[in-house]
This record gives C-alpha cells, structure tokens and sequence, in this order.
C-alpha cells in the first residue's frame, strides 16, 4: 500500500467534476448494482499516477458518491480481476478510510486468480467484521490517494458511509489499473 497526500494539483476542480458527474446506478460485470458512479475520464489522474508509479495500462476510471447509512455491496471484498492494482482517491473530509484486513479462518489477506476454493471460504464472510481482522487503515483525507494491489482485501471503513447529498457525502476517485514494464 502507498499513500500520496496532496496527490492532484487542482483537488477542488477534479471535486467538482466528481460533485457534476452524471451518476447512475451501474450494473457491474459482476452481477452487483453499484449505486451512484459515475464511469468516466478524470483529467489528470493518470498523469500523476505513472509520475509515481510509472507507466500504467488503464482499464477504468471515475467516480463514486454515497450518503449516510449506505452500506457497499460486499463490505470486505478484493477486486482481483480489475487489474493488478488499484487507487483510491478522497475527494471528501469525513472519517474512516480504506482498510485492509486478514480473515480469521484462513489467515489469507489476499485472493489472487484462480483460488476458487479460497473464494468459497470466504464468500460468506464479505459482510461479517467478527470473521476479519483490520491490518491497516489509510485515513480519509482530502486529495490522498492510496494506491494498492488490488488482490488485497479490503473495505471503505466504516462500512456506511456518511452525509446527506453530494456537498457532504463521501466522494471518492477510483481507478484500476496494471502496471507496464518501462519501454527500454
């Protein structure tokens, strides 16, 4: 895990531009409806990205607003399968953050391609913090960026989120990305 404050040199415009998204509630590949994201190309964010990362192969980008009380579709997941990382941009103030955990039972803190059988322990786990222990908390603070491996597992912390409207909900940046071997 890497945090990066002050990640976007103009914070409050790419703000804006998430609080004037046109967001939907989006079917994902994965049979979930996700509610308020907004699918789109945030100018600027892979620039900073590859000038930390390097170069980057981007499979998504956007933005995703919540209110008060609304719980994620499964609370503790990883995103395998949406490339080989991830970042996590705060574009609100609020509490919590991002948390990265390890499952009681199997001690995995990590699902990569392919474990099936490691899927199936901890499916009905998604939900249940009493099944996980948290291993790490990246604080919610506007314009940090966390960036991640995206097999890790983890959650928005806490679970609800929080506000009444898209001046104080939780407004977050998300890409996903893998990273590229430098051209020589």
């Amino acid at each position: 895990m890497r945090i990066i404050d002050h990640f976007m040199p103009a914070p409050h415009a790419t703000r804006q531009q998430g609080l004037c998204a046109p967001f939907i509630d989006w079917a994902a590949p994965d049979g979930e409806v996700y509610k308020r994201v907004c699918l789109t190309h945030i100018p600027g964010l892979q620039d900073r990205l590859e000038a930390e990362v390097g170069p980057v192969e981007m499979l998504g980008m956007g933005f995703r607003l919540n209110f008060g009380g609304e719980l994620p579709n499964a609370a503790i997941h990883s995103d395998v399968g949406w490339g080989t990382h991830a970042l996590v941009l705060y574009l609100s103030e609020g509490s919590g953050g991002t948390a990265f955990w390890r499952h009681k039972a199997t001690g995995a803190h990590r699902i990569d391609p392919g474990q099936f059988e490691l899927l199936e322990q901890v499916r009905g786990d998604w939900d249940n913090a009493d099944a996980w222990d948290q291993v790490a908390l990246a604080e919610m603070r506007f314009n940090r960026a966390v960036i991640y491996e995206s097999a890790l597992f983890h959650s928005r912390w806490p679970f609800a989120a929080f506000g009444s409207g898209h001046d104080d909900g939780r407004l977050i940046a998300v890409a996903f990305f893998n990273l590229k071997e430098p051209a020589e």
